[in-house]
This record gives structure tokens, C-alpha cells and sequence, in this order.
């Protein structure tokens, strides 16, 4: 049985440009960046390409570093016994949008309602994309480094959203206490 191989993300790239010429935007030790223009056809070709045989998408997740949001995916190849990081880098903070990649891989359904509920990331074409741990109207994005200057003063943590006391009050005490 041979090994895994992991690919840096210079070998990614490398790998990417072969099969889908154009569609890399830089590459990293750990990871590949794409070009958000044309991500799902890049993704597609990723997929199905002999060379890649990216058929399965372990991993799809949101990050934040302060000056941007990237979304990660890890793809294996369980034929050629490979395995890639990729990301997608959004520089608009107010409204981060990406390309869906549910018609790609069907399991990225789940995980990217799970990336717009905890980051706000909007995946453009996503048949139903709506919060799936939060109820709607729960305010900001969690996983967010700036969630804690939430508009209103608000706080994170449920006891303090709208119609609940905040940290700062004593609670109120019934006489049966």
C-alpha cells in the first residue's frame, strides 16, 4: 500500500495550473489559493480530472484574519491516495460571497450553511442556504474576530440578546428564592 501524499501547496498549485490553467492566485507552503472568478468550474475540473481525481471534499470551513475571511477546502483522491488544501481569500468583509460548490460536491451542502451561520459567508447558487445552528435573526457571526463590538453594545453569550438581562444587572430574585 503506498502512502498519502499531502500536497504542499507549491505542488498544488503546480498541480491546479496543469488542469486548469488561470484559475491559480498564489500559493503558500500549507495551502493553494484560487481565484474566486470561475472557483466552480476550477473545483469541477478538480473533481474529474484523471490527473487530480479530487472526488471527495473532506472539509469546507471559514476563517478570519482581522483583514480578510478565506474559505478552506481539503480534497482527497482516494484512487491516487492524495489529499490538497485549497483556500479562497475574501477581502470584503461587509458582504463575503463565494461561489457555491454544492453542484461540484453535494456534501459541501451542510458545510457551507455552517460557514454563513458562524461567518456570514454567502456561497452564490447554494440551493438553500440559511443558518443551521443559530435561529434566524440571531445577530452577527460568531466565529468572527470583530463579533465581540456587535452594533447595539451588544455582548455575545444568549442571556444577553434582546428581552434578557445583561451581565452587568443583578439578576431579579422572585420572594420563592
Amino acid at each position: 500500500m503506498m502512502a498519502t501524499h499531502w500536497f504542499d501547496g507549491h505542488e498544488l498549485a503546480d498541480l491546479t495550473e496543469r488542469v486548469a490553467p488561470g484559475s491559480v492566485e498564489r500559493s503558500t507552503d500549507a495551502a493553494c489559493y484560487l481565484k474566486v472568478e470561475g472557483l466552480r468550474e476550477t473545483m469541477d475540473t478538480l473533481r474529474t480530472s484523471a490527473e487530480t481525481d479530487f472526488i471527495f471534499l473532506s472539509n469546507l470551513c471559514g476563517a478570519d484574519y482581522w483583514d480578510r475571511l478565506e474559505v478552506v477546502y481539503h480534497l482527497h483522491s482516494f484512487e491516487k491516495n492524495h489529499l490538497g488544501t485549497y483556500k479562497v481569500e475574501l477581502i470584503d468583509r461587509d458582504k463575503p460571497v463565494v461561489p457555491s460548490v454544492v453542484p461540484v460536491w453535494h456534501g459541501a451542502w451542510m458545510q457551507e450553511c455552517e460557514a454563513y451561520d458562524l461567518f456570514g459567508i454567502e456561497f452564490e447558487g447554494h440551493p438553500t442556504l440559511y443558518r443551521i445552528l443559530l435561529w434566524e435573526g440571531f445577530p452577527g457571526w460568531p466565529l468572527r474576530k470583530d463579533f465581540l463590538s456587535m452594533p447595539g453594545g451588544l455582548q455575545p453569550g444568549l442571556n444577553e440578546f434582546a428581552g434578557t438581562a445583561r451581565r452587568d444587572e443583578p439578576p431579579v430574585r422572585t420572594v420563592d428564592e
